[in-house]
C-alpha cells in the first residue's frame, strides 16, 4: 500500500531541509585544508543519496489521493496517482494535438545536433555493405541478435561490433554517408560528431588516412545540399591520459578545418577529468574547442572538475548536476550548455529511470543553456525528432518551448556564424508554424 499524500509531502520536506543543511555545511569548508576534498566528496554523496530518495518518494503511488488534486487527470482515469503527478499536473493546452501531428511538425523543423558518436550513426544497411565488402559473414538472425541487448554491456558489444567492421581507412567514408542520411531524414543542418580513433589505431589503421577519408566524405556531403559536419576527436578516458595526449598531438599535426576540437568520452568512472587537465590546456592554447562527457555516471563533483579544471565549454549529459544548486548557478552564469540525451540516460539508468524523471525540465525552468541530442541514434533506435517529441509527450514541453530549445541548440554549437545560421532557420520555422497552425 502507498503512503498518503500528506506523509509523502512531510518526508520530502525533511529531505529538502537536510539537503539545504548539507549544502550549507559544504559551502563553509575551507578550500586550502588537506581534508577538504574528501569531506566535499562525502557531503556530495550524502546529498546524492537524499535526492535519489526524493525521486523515489515522488514516484510512489499515493494512497487515497485528495480528490481536489485529481480533477480529470490521466492518473485519476487509470486509478493510479503518483506524488509527482499530483504535485506537477501537466499543461493540457496541447493535448488536442495528435502524437503523429507533433512528430511531423518536429521532423520538419530545421535542427542542429552536437552530441552523437560517429559509430552509432551507422545504419544497418551500411553495416551490411561493409560486412560484404570485408568478408564478414553473419546470418540475418545473428546480425539482428546483436541489437537485442538489454544492458550496458550489450550496448558496448554492439559498439565494438560496428568498429570491427572497419578494416581500412576507406571504410570510414561509409560512416559519413550514413551520418548524412540520418541528418537529412531529421532535417539536421549542422552537426558536431565524436570520432574515437584509439581502437582503430590499435587495430593498425593510420590516423591521418582515417581523417582524410572522413574529410573527403564530409566535403562531398556538403556539396550536395549544404549540410555541415564537424568533428570532435574523442580523446577517451578508456585508454588513459598518455593516449589522449597522443591523439591530441595527431590532431594538431594535421590542422584540418573539419576537426574543430576534442571531447573527453569513454567510461566516466575510469578516469576523472582532472587527469586530463594538461590535454585540455594544450588543446585550448592551440585554438581547439573542448567538451567533456560528465555527470552521466558520476556525481556533480565530476562536472565541477570538467568545467573548473579542464575549462570544458559544454557538458555532455550532466544528469547529476541537479544534485548541486551551486553548480546549476555556475553553469547558468557562465553560459555552459548541457548536452541533453534523454533516451541514452534512461537506458543507462544511473540517475534517470524513465523519461518523466529526466532533469531537462528542471534545467530548462532554471534557465540553463541546453541542446537536445541522441548520443547513439542507430544503436538506441532513436532519432532527434523523437528526442524532441519525448519532451512534449513526457515532460510537458510546449511546442514553443521546443522551438526555443532548437534555438538554444544552435547557440550551443561551435558554428562560426551562429546568428546567421539561426536567422535562416527562423524563417523556415515561421513557415512551418503557419503550415501546422502553431501560434
Amino acid at each position: 500500500m502507498g503512503l498518503t499524500f500528506a506523509d509523502i509531502l512531510d518526508r520530502i520536506r525533511i529531505l529538502d531541509r537536510d539537503v539545504t543543511e548539507l549544502n550549507r555545511l559544504k559551502s563553509r569548508l575551507p578550500a586550502d585544508r588537506p581534508y577538504s576534498s574528501s569531506l566535499q566528496i562525502s557531503f556530495d554523496k550524502q546529498i546524492n543519496n537524499l535526492l535519489n530518495e526524493r525521486i523515489r518518494l515522488l514516484e510512489l503511488e499515493v494512497d487515497r489521493p485528495p480528490s481536489w488534486l485529481l480533477g480529470d487527470s490521466e492518473a485519476h482515469e487509470s486509478g493510479r496517482s503518483t506524488a509527482s503527478a499530483l504535485l506537477e499536473p501537466a499543461d493540457l493546452s496541447g493535448q488536442k494535438l495528435q502524437d503523429q501531428d507533433v512528430i511531423n511538425f518536429i521532423r520538419e523543423l530545421p535542427k542542429t545536433e552536437i552530441h552523437l558518436h560517429l559509430e552509432a550513426c551507422v545504419n544497418k544497411e551500411t553495416m551490411k555493405k561493409l560486412m560484404v565488402k570485408n568478408g564478414i559473414s553473419l546470418s540475418d538472425e545473428e546480425f539482428e541478435a546483436k541489437f537485442n541487448f538489454k544492458d550496458l554491456n550489450g550496448f558496448i558489444q554492439v559498439f565494438f561490433f560496428i568498429q570491427s567492421l572497419v578494416k581500412e581507412p576507406a571504410d570510414l567514408y561509409y560512416f559519413v554517408g550514413s551520418l548524412a542520411e540520418y541528418m537529412r531524414t531529421n532535417n539536421i543542418l549542422y552537426t558536431e560528431v565524436f570520432f574515437a580513433p584509439s581502437k582503430f589505431i590499435q587495430n593498425g589503421l593510420d590516423f591521418d588516412e582515417m581523417v582524410s577519408q572522413l574529410v573527403e566524405g564530409i566535403r562531398e556531403e556538403k556539396a550536395k545540399d549544404g549540410i555541415e559536419i564537424r568533428i570532435l576527436v574523442d580523446v577517451s578516458r578508456s585508454f588513459g591520459p598518455e593516449n589522449a595526449m597522443n591523439n591530441l598531438n595527431r590532431v594538431l599535426k594535421l590542422k584540418q578545418k573539419e576537426i574543430i576540437g576534442i571531447g573527453l568520452g569513454g567510461a566516466e568512472l575510469m578516469g576523472p577529468a582532472r587527469d586530463y587537465v594538461e590535454v585540455f590546456k594544450k588543446a585550448r592554447e592551440a585554438g581547439l574547442r573542448v567538451v567533456a562527457h560528465s555527470g552521466e555516471d558520476d556525481g556533480p563533483w565530476a562536472i565541477w572538475e570538467a568545467v573548473e579544471q579542464c575549462k570544458a565549454e559544454r557538458i555532455g549529459h550532466g544528469t547529476s548536476a541537479i544534485q548541486d544548486p551551486e553548480l546549476i548557478n555556475y553553469l547558468r552564469e557562465n553560459k555552459i550548455p548541457i548536452e541533453i540525451c534523454v533516451t541514452s540516460n534512461v537506458f543507462t539508468g544511473k540517475y534517470v529511470r524513465k523519461e518523466q524523471n529526466h532533469p531537462v525540465r528542471y534545467y530548462y525552468d532554471q534557465g540553463l543553456p541546453l541542446c537536445i541530442n541522441t548520443d547513439d541514434p542507430e544503436i538506441f533506435n532513436v532519432n532527434l525528432t523523437y528526442e524532441y517529441f519525448k519532451l512534449w509527450r513526457f515532460l510537458d514541453f510546449s511546442l514553443e518551448e521546443i522551438i526555443d530549445l532548437v534555438r538554444q541548440g544552435v547557440y550551443a554549437t561551435f558554428h562560426p556564424q551562429k546568428e546567421t545560421l539561426w536567422k535562416g532557420m527562423e524563417v523556415k520555422i515561421k513557415r512551418i508554424k503557419e503550415k501546422y497552425g502553431v501560434r
